[in-house]
């Protein structure tokens, strides 16, 4: 059996640093990631109805900001449990302006068959809820009609919902496999009703309880275990593993919505024996979904084998998400003979 291991790291700081301070620096960043990444990927996918925007001078005056009580950190809610409620508390919106709120699962960013849906057909409220009942991967009994009041104060107190997705595949919570693919929650996004675009300070994120915050690492296999310098090493998930090269897919999902932050295709993935960079084609190919099958994310590729020796092969993704590298990586063991 091959030797794996993983690890997910933020921004990497000097090798002086010590250990505890580079733990805390990245569960920091990828709190950061998280919550931030995520909440930018699910209010642009729910984009619905974007069709012209009639923003008044006084909506660009003041920016809208909300904040979610009791988040675990900025607008991401952890232990989320169906019939509990979540208070958004916004400022800054026009006065007495109406919104809508709606459940989506993150497998709508990644569905082929929902982009026509979702790119500005909505001019009235009628035709937005049309798009979501015929959106599978939208909770259409998950719609509430919060409104501002008149000094633009949105406190509303939102019921999580206890039903999911008309789509079996876009449950609420998302699946354990969704989850270890990089679907690590449901979105909850907000919606003007008077534009129609979605509002990025109104869009939340749910984490069900006993869900972890992020998922664990992913694995390493290697093919062969032996060989000789120079020759080609087959790069792949371990037979029957679980857990996924994660990070792919949130960068997929991120360049798709034009976030600028990676390809839309396979995700390249650096090979090393020690800190020496090894010819290769490895890639990970991000979790994929044609509203019927759901796919994990999937490495593959080769590299050529390093000179003699037992070396720790490690392979590592990096994405740069909203302008910030993370990285997963993993290792396996290789024997490299005369």
């Amino acid at each position: 059996m091959d030797a794996q291991n993983g690890s997910v790291m933020g921004p990497r700081g000097p090798r002086e640093v010590a250990d505890r301070t580079r733990g805390r620096r990245r569960h920091g960043a990828m709190r950061v990631l998280v919550a931030s990444c995520i909440a930018l990927v699910t209010c642009a996918v729910v984009v619905a109805g974007g069709a012209g925007s009639r923003g008044s001078v006084a909506e660009a005056a003041a920016a809208p900001s909300c904040a979610v009580k009791g988040a675990f950190f900025g607008l991401l809610v952890t232990n989320a449990t169906g019939g509990g409620s979540v208070n958004i508390d916004c400022k800054n919106f026009p006065a007495n302006h109406p919104y809508l709120l709606v459940e989506a699962s993150l497998l709508v960013a990644i569905d082929p068959a929902a982009e026509p849906l979702l790119t500005g057909q909505a001019t009235s409220v009628p035709g937005l809820l049309a798009i979501i009942a015929a959106t599978p991967e939208l909770n259409a009994l998950s719609v509430a009609f919060p409104t501002s009041n008149s000094s633009g104060v949105l406190d509303t107190n939102y019921t999580i919902p206890t039903t999911s997705p008309l789509d079996p595949n876009a449950s609420c919570p998302p699946t354990t496999e969704e989850i270890n693919s990089g679907l690590i929650g449901c979105a909850v996004a907000m919606i003007d009703l008077e534009s129609f675009k979605p509002v990025v300070a109104g869009t939340f994120v749910l984490e069900w309880k006993g869900d972890p915050l992020l998922p664990p690492d992913p694995t390493l296999s290697l093919s062969p275990t032996i060989t000789t310098t120079g020759q080609h090493v087959s790069v792949r998930d371990v037979p029957g593993a679980k857990t996924y090269w994660w990070l792919a897919t949130l960068e997929s999902i991120e360049a798709g919505l034009g976030g600028g932050g990676g390809s839309s295709g396979p995700v390249p993935v650096i090979i090393k024996n020690r800190n020496k960079k090894l010819v290769s084609k490895a890639v990970v190919t991000p979790a994929s979904y044609n509203g019927t099958t759901f796919t994990p994310p999937v490495l593959s590729g080769y590299f050529l084998a390093p000179a003699r020796g037992k070396h720790t092969i490690k392979a590592t993704l990096t994405a740069n998400l909203l302008g910030i590298p993370f990285s997963v990586d993993a290792a396996a063991k290789l024997k490299v003979t005369p």
